[in-house]
């Protein structure tokens, strides 16, 4: 890795009323796992406190990069009441979430970024009508078949939340999570609204002054596709985006230099705390 904090450097700009921040990396930028223990605990604990696929969704296949990528987002958003589009495996993540699938609030519309295509400014496809699987899933009840053209948006409250439906998305060659950070309290409802319309929604009339919005589109194949994109978007200039990238890229860095040093689970599990950690609570590893 010629730059191993490629994946933590924005660009930004501003299009279509909004401004963003964005990363767009290939597999080289992108890095695999770096902790060999990885694969050699490839038969991790089934306690889940033990178990680093389900205490941070880190395993030999999806590496330490993409945890930094979720706890960005979650430190990014934070202060906000966040509202999170799972594409396409809507009834898995609310399996994963203990909600009934009657209970999904369903939207018409979903965000895409298309991994398939190399340039970010073309693969930003903005909102596309959503879909789901359901049809792959032949059942009694047509309720799921009813509703294969709607997406599911759910709210989340902790960061264990947002990692569990990360590692949901996972079992897919691609996938894409997008979060809706609102600053202004009570507005869910006319959030799924303007995801309901007729119309295709526009983002920057969905947006005030305060929110960010987060989408994270992720080759899951290990270079089966052009690239992966991280996107940031908000009506105004958010510096916290580079702040916080500076924070995780500088953490990354503390992490790759501790790793000799990390010879059990107990040793992986305090050291990805660590790089995980948001700036006021992450501590400096000495020595």
């Amino acid at each position: 890795m010629a730059d191993p904090e490629r994946f933590l450097k924005f660009e930004h700009g501003y299009r279509d009323g909004l401004h963003y921040y964005r990363v767009a990396v290939d597999q080289s930028d992108l890095p695999s796992p770096v902790w060999p223990g990885l694969q050699k605990h490839g038969h991790y604990p089934e306690d889940p406190v033990l178990n680093p696929w389900h205490r941070h969704g880190i395993n030999s296949c999806d590496g330490e990069s993409l945890a930094v990528w979720r706890a960005l987002t979650w430190a990014l958003t934070a202060g906000r009441s966040r509202y999170v589009i799972p594409c396409y495996l809507r009834d898995e993540v609310a399996q994963c979430l203990g909600v009934d699938h009657k209970a999904i609030q369903l939207v018409r519309w979903e965000y895409e970024v298309d991994i398939e295509l190399p340039d970010w400014e073309t693969a930003d496809y903005g909102f596309v009508p959503a879909r789901t699987n359901s049809f792959l899933r032949p059942s009694e009840d047509t309720w799921d078949i009813d509703h294969v053209g709607f997406a599911g948006l759910f709210e989340v409250n902790t960061f264990r939340q947002l990692t569990d439906i990360d590692r949901v998305l996972a079992g897919d060659t691609c996938s894409e999570l997008t979060v809706f950070a609102l600053r202004r309290a009570g507005r869910r409802d006319s959030l799924a609204a303007a995801l309901n319309q007729s119309d295709r929604p526009d983002l920057a009339a969905i947006l005030e002054p305060g929110d960010i919005f987060v989408d994270m589109a992720v080759d899951r194949e290990g270079g089966a596709f052009p690239a992966s994109y991280f996107t940031v978007k908000a009506p105004d200039v958010t510096p916290q985006v580079d702040q916080l990238a500076d924070h995780f890229s500088q953490a990354f860095r503390r992490y790759l230099n501790l790793v000799g040093q990390i010879h059990t689970l107990n040793d992986f599990h305090a050291a990805i705390d660590n790089l995980l950690a948001p700036p006021h609570t992450a501590s400096i590893h000495q020595g």
